[in-house]
């Protein structure tokens, strides 16, 4: 399992400084005119804790509440991990083609990327909600997005928030649990809509 952290990372260590937040041009797009059907981000995902850190590119897409698909990148675009996961599934699929499956996300994660990647509750706090079925403390900020909130353990901070179609949606998302700190920077958004 080491070897497959050490695979997704390996390039990470060399180039996580310089060029890894810069901000390039926003490509923020909304497709369709009707209620939103799916989510999509492409950005930047830093991970930070006791053992080290980590750091690549990330895209992201939520189809209707709970069906997930991540991948993960190296710093240099290649993908090393692919991500799917539904309510009663977690399929993790690594760039040497070995699979990996569970019921529950959060082992599956710890064990094969070295930390735990929180799906459960993405499709909720990468847009700046509560997962509504939890209790959960907001702060807001004086324009009234979310600053802080803090649910199942974690502490999510969000900044740079932006209009995307009718949707107002963070640009940087913090989570933090314990010693564990995941940062995403977004370079866009895409919001699909029916038609």
């Amino acid at each position: 399992m080491k070897g497959a952290r050490a695979i997704l990372w390996c390039v990470a260590s060399g180039l996580s400084g310089c060029a890894l937040w810069s901000s390039g041009p926003q490509g923020d797009l909304t497709l369709g005119r009707g209620t939103v059907q799916s989510w999509r981000l492409e950005g930047r995902i830093a991970v930070r804790q006791p053992t080290g850190s980590e750091s690549g590119q990330l895209e992201w897409q939520l189809h209707g509440e709970a069906e997930q698909h991540l991948e993960l990148r190296s710093p240099l675009g290649t993908t090393v991990a692919l991500v799917d996961s539904s309510p009663l599934q977690t399929h993790l699929t690594l760039s040497d083609h070995r699979d990996y499956r569970a019921s529950d996300p959060t082992t599956l994660t710890q064990t094969v990327l070295g930390y735990d990647l929180p799906l459960q509750g993405l499709p909720w706090w990468l847009r700046g909600r509560p997962d509504p079925g939890q209790p959960a403390r907001i702060e807001q900020d004086a324009e009234h997005h979310p600053l802080r909130l803090s649910q199942q353990g974690w502490v999510m901070t969000y900044a740079d928030w932006r209009m995307v179609g009718r949707e107002w949606l963070p640009g940087t998302i913090r989570l933090v649990r314990e010693d564990l700190q995941i940062r995403i920077k977004v370079d866009h958004w895409v919001l699909e809509q029916k038609e």
